[in-house]
């Protein structure tokens, strides 16, 4: 009977240990979304995807950096959304309206290589 005590106890707190550490909290402290948007910024100077598509209102993005740090900005409205450092994952919101958009890294020397169109419908 301990035995099977020790085994409910220690199935239980592994339990807990695991369902804790899936929390869905990323560094920095912000849980990301399953409806953000994932951009990764690659070591190469450029985005790992160069188009993305969204609903109008608050647009999630997850800026994940590899080895380099990145920052990604809505070009037209000058407006940072989300800034890491290299080997960090950030989010961030914007609201926005129908239209497309530019994002782009404005670290200086990644501007020309680093730009993306997100389309809001």
């Amino acid at each position: 009977m301990f035995r099977t005590r020790k085994r409910s106890l220690t199935v239980a707190v592994t339990a807990a240990l695991l369902l804790a550490a899936c929390g869905g909290a990323e560094e920095g402290g912000e849980a990301t979304s399953e409806d953000a948007l994932t951009v990764v910024g690659e070591d190469a100077l450029v985005w790992d995807v160069e188009e993305l598509e969204a609903e109008a209102g608050t647009v999630e993005f997850e800026l994940v950096c590899e080895n380099v740090n990145h920052n990604l900005v809505i070009e037209e409205l000058d407006e940072e959304v989300a800034e890491c450092a290299a080997n960090e994952t950030v989010t961030g919101s914007i609201e926005l309206e129908e239209g497309e958009y530019t994002y782009v890294c404005t670290i200086p020397g990644h501007e020309s290589t680093m730009r993306g169109t997100l389309t809001v419908s």
